[in-house]
């Protein structure tokens, strides 16, 4: 085993070097669940969302409104906002080539966020965006997810995550599986479930079957 991860290795670093050098990628990535009926009871439907979206939670942000008075006949849908538009430190961070939009959610039931540092060893995060928009008919779950990995390039830890990669994918196919846990937690409380709209990067995938639905399938 040793001497084969050993070659794997020295093939990674003689004919990948333009891909081990230092750099930082990150992807996003979205769903937009309708559930329905509006009857649902909603304490047993908030919890089983949460619950299901916390087990792969390194730190969990969680805020519950009152409903509204009147809900609306349309949900609403995330925003992806500038938290620094029109600042310094935004004009600094566009000099760097950063782009930093956070999702935010207006009127939401409930918002959920997290992130998951259990492989920030091997250079990766993901932070994970969830609220539930309650309308006439149902509810809007909107899922909005980031993905970051790092790599720090021809260095003993850069060639053994980018080993581990190679053979199992990196730590980014489990949010197309939370996504897919919170579809399943909806319908386990009788949700009928449908997809509105999503978009799943290809390369969020690996050893673990991808089960997220994709819209238009």
């Amino acid at each position: 085993m040793y001497k084969m991860t050993t070659a794997l290795a020295l093939g990674l670093a003689l004919t990948g070097c333009a891909s081990m050098k230092p750099s930082v990628h990150t992807e996003s990535t979205f769903v937009i669940y309708d559930v329905k009926p509006a009857t649902l009871d909603r304490n047993q439907f908030l919890k089983a969302v949460l619950d299901a979206v916390q087990t792969s939670a390194s730190k969990l942000r969680v805020n519950r409104e009152i409903p509204p008075a009147e809900l609306p006949a349309t949900p609403g849908r995330f925003e992806l906002q500038d938290p620094f538009a029109n600042s310094k430190m935004g004009a600094l961070l566009a000099s760097q080539a950063q782009n930093i939009r956070v999702p935010v959610c207006k009127n939401a039931l409930m918002t959920v966020s997290t992130e998951n540092t259990s492989m920030a060893q091997y250079g990766e995060q993901t932070t994970f965006f969830l609220c539930v928009l309650p309308y006439k008919d149902g509810y809007h779950i909107d899922i909005h997810a980031t993905f970051v990995r790092a790599s720090s390039g021809l260095t003993p830890q850069g060639i053994s995550a980018a080993v581990g990669r190679s053979l199992i994918g990196d730590s980014s196919q489990f949010i197309p599986r939370t996504m897919n846990n919170v579809r399943a937690a909806a319908e386990s409380v009788g949700g009928k479930v449908t997809v509105v709209d999503s978009y799943i990067p290809e390369d969020f995938k690996g050893a673990f079957v991808n089960q997220a639905e994709r819209a238009g399938k």
